[in-house]
Order: structure tokens, then sequence, then C-alpha cells
């Protein structure tokens, strides 16, 4: 077995193993799903830069839904906050509904109209719970962190995903270090050290 197998099932395996812990540790776990959702195709183009990727937004997609489903039975269960429950409840929902039409059509853009604002939602409340009774929030608090949430955060990173096709990596290392698209990471630091 190479690397670019080891690679894929780690990468895999990470993505079906970790939101298992959702409901055990919520926030921690929702933030490795976070970042390996978010390096996932980066990690593949790194090892295999050959690779055709072209099924991969379709796999991604049926992944993301897989954790945040799990995300959304961690909600049932821990949350004492019945409107934060609610909200919840339509986000995924919502998403949902937006990631069964991308599917049927292949519109990118759809991905933009339906946001994924669950997560972040999720991640707030989880912070919230971290140190405090969510169930002193209003809901007027409610609302208003998740219209935060959704017109601040994930309607820019929609927009620069889906709509503008932009790759984070490539942004980073052309903007910040000054480098190529795709150069090795090790020669990405060095251009830049400081």
């Amino acid at each position: 077995m190479g690397i670019e197998e080891l690679t894929y099932i780690a990468v895999i395996g990470s993505r079906l193993l970790v939101p298992l812990l959702l409901i055990r540790f919520p926030l921690p776990a929702i933030i490795a799903c976070l970042v390996i959702d978010a390096a996932d195709q980066s990690i593949f183009q790194a090892v295999a830069p050959d690779a055709d990727l072209s099924g991969y937004q379709s796999y991604d997609k049926a992944l993301d839904i897989y954790y945040l489903v799990i995300a959304y039975i961690s909600t049932l269960r821990n949350w004492t906050s019945q409107p934060a429950v609610y909200i919840a409840r339509f986000l995924i929902f919502y998403r949902l509904v937006g990631v069964v039409l991308f599917e049927l059509t292949g519109v990118r853009e759809l991905l933009f109209i339906f946001p994924n604002t669950f997560e972040y939602f999720f991640i707030f409340y989880e912070a919230v719970r971290l140190f405090g009774d969510p169930r002193r929030m209003s809901n007027a608090l409610l609302i208003g962190a998740t219209a935060f949430l959704w017109i601040f955060i994930k309607l820019p990173q929609e927009w620069w995903i889906h709509i503008a096709q932009l790759d984070m990596t490539d942004f980073i290392q052309e903007t910040i270090f000054g480098v190529e698209p795709g150069t090795p990471w090790v020669d990405t630091f060095l251009n830049r050290p400081g």
C-alpha cells in the first residue's frame, strides 16, 4: 500500500471517526471536523497532485452531512435551551435542502443560497455552554447571533468557495508567502520564515 492509499484511508477514516466524538465532546470535535474538512482536499492534492478529484464535491458534501447530522443529534441530547434547538433544527434542515438541490442540479450557487450556518451556531452555543448556562440567552440574542453568523461569516465563506471558487491554500501561498500556488509547503515557509 502506497502513501496515496494510506493518505486516503487516514483522511476518510478521520472524517468518519472524529464526528463520533461530537456527542461526548461537542466543541473540540466540531472544531476538529471543521479543520479536517477544510484540509482534506489540500492534503489529497499535496500527496497526489495528479489525482482525479472530480467527484470530490459530492463525497465532501456527503461527509459534511454525516458529521452535521451527528452534531444535530448532539443538540437534541445535550442542549438545554429549547429556542436554540429550534434554531439549530431550522439551520440544519435548511442546509440539507440546499445540498439535495445541489446534488440534483449541480448548481454551486445553491450552496451559497443555503449556507451551512448550523456548524457555526453549534460552535457559538457550545462555547456559551462551556462557560455558563445557555438557557440564560434571550431569544433576541440567539436570533442576533444566528443573523451575524449567517451574514458576516457564512455568506462570505460560501461565496469564496462556491461562487468565486477560490482556494484558501492558494490564497495563503500567494498573498501571505508570495509564492506560486502549489509550491511545496517547506519552500513556502522558507520563502518568508518570519
